[in-house]
């Protein structure tokens, strides 16, 4: 016979307390050593595999199909063969990766860093690439079919035998530089097109229009471009080598483009159309060189020697041609806004109402090739300007600011130079006989040889 246990009034409070306070107690220590202590170690990678180094790991025919890998690290790692279909690689970096042959059927890769992967022969098809990273990265023979591509970046990507069809999102200029890859380019109308920093390497686009078109920094190894018209093309920082079959003319302005040299001596060249903004040209000879219609913007010009050039049409804003010769330069229809003519030589240059030329220099100008004897040039504003030689006998400058202007071998007898600034200006051997210096600002200006009114006082 069993005997009952009886508990008295103490012992089943102690039971009560366990079981209201100590057992929730249990529960969450449960649930801390689980979360932080036993939860790794009890996730099983594949599938879930968020966040895990994988770096420079061989995981050659590995199976991930269906893999969570978001976030993974998974640089440099050889995954040859690998099923990765429908896995989650939401931001993996996978820069560098081997990924040829892979299955990466219906895989997420959405921002997925690819810069240099190989995903050469991989099956992309129906995968999500939107904002993906793929800088270098090398697609040959990839199927891309239904693959979604929106906002991926495919700068310097390999595109060569990829296979895309109607359902592939991509952006038109990728397509158009996939069709070029794949199709050639030679004779083709590409004028205007966005080529920027596409991989075009031994692609034929001989005879093709590219007028206008950005090429900048695109790989044009072994490229043919024969015959191809190239006027007013953005070739900075492109990629040439000796095997890439270009005209003379437009090698030449890669180069003045991507290579900074003064004094080059190029008189007589032909540069007209060419897009050669920011270039350098300093102390150069370009006397008689082609220069019409070519985009100049910002370019230096330093004491280069542009004498008789053609620069009709062209596209000089801001360029500096400080101490240039510019002696019979055609300037009609350029754009000189901003220009700084600095001592520029402007004697016999060809100017007319189609010339965009400041004021202040439009007035020099004339100055040098009408001359400005008796002119009234009271206030006007003719600082830093080369009047080496001009007549300005009897002109009337008062108040004129001649500051860091040559005025060397000038004349300047009986002209009215009362409140000028001649301060640091060079007035050797220029004449000064009867005019009038009342109050002018002769500070530091050269006045060696010069001829001197009678009644004339240097100050001290």
């Amino acid at each position: 016979m069993i005997k009952r246990l009886e508990l008295n009034s103490a012992q089943r409070q102690t039971i009560w307390l366990i079981a209201v306070i100590g057992l929730p107690i249990f529960l969450v220590l449960i649930y801390i050593l689980y979360g932080f202590v036993f939860r790794e170690a009890l996730a099983v990678c594949p599938p879930n595999c968020a966040k895990t180094d994988f770096s420079g790991a061989n995981l050659r025919q590995t199976d991930f199909e269906k893999a969570d890998l978001t976030e993974a690290n998974l640089a440099r790692a050889n995954l040859q063969g690998a099923n990765l279909q429908s896995a989650t690689l939401y931001f993996a970096q996978l820069q560098q990766a081997d990924l040829s042959g892979a299955n990466l059927t219906k895989a997420n890769l959405q921002a997925a860093l690819l810069a240099g992967t190989d995903l050469s022969r991989a099956d992309l098809r129906q995968a999500s690439l939107r904002g993906a990273r793929l800088y270098q990265a090398n697609l040959a023979e990839a199927d891309l079919r239904g693959a979604d591509l929106t906002a991926a970046s495919l700068e310097q990507v390999n595109l060569r035998g990829v296979l895309l069809d109607e359902t592939t999102l991509l952006k038109e200029k990728w397509r158009l530089v996939w069709e070029l890859v794949n199709q050639g380019g030679s004779g083709r109308s590409l004028a205007g097109a966005n080529l920027r920093n596409a991989d075009l390497s031994g692609v034929d686009l001989s005879a093709a229009d590219l007028s206008q078109a950005d090429l900048r920094e695109a790989n044009l190894r072994g490229a043919d471009l024969t015959d191809a018209d190239l006027r007013g093309a953005k070739l900075q920082q492109a990629v040439l080598d000796e095997t890439t079959k270009i005209a003379p003319k437009w090698r030449l302005v890669w180069d003045i483009l991507n290579r900074v040299e003064s004094g080059r001596r190029l008189p007589q060249v032909d540069l007209s159309r060419g897009f050669l903004p920011e270039a350098h040209f300093e102390g150069a000879d370009l006397s008689g060189a082609d220069l019409s219609r070519a985009m100049l913007a910002y370019a230096n010009f330093r004491q280069a020697n542009l004498a008789q050039a053609d620069l009709s049409g062209a596209d000089l804003t801001e360029a500096s041609l400080r101490q240039a010769n510019l002696a019979g330069a055609d300037l009609r229809g350029a754009n000189l806004s901003g220009v700084d003519f600095t001592w520029a030589n402007l004697r016999g240059a060809i100017v007319d109402e189609t010339t965009t030329l400041p004021d202040k220099w439009r007035l020099v100008w004339e100055i040098i090739n009408q001359g400005g004897a008796g002119r009234n040039l009271r206030q006007t504003n003719l600082s830093w300007a080369d009047l080496a030689g001009v007549d300005l006998s009897t002109a009337d400058l008062e108040g004129a600011d001649l500051r860091r202007a040559d005025l060397t071998t000038a004349n300047l007898a009986g002209a009215n130079l009362a409140a000028a600034n001649l301060s640091r200006t060079t007035l050797r051997r220029a004449n000064l006989q009867g005019a009038n210096l009342q109050g002018a600002d002769l500070t530091e200006a050269d006045l060696a040889e010069a001829i001197l009114p009678a009644d004339f006082t240097l100050p001290e």
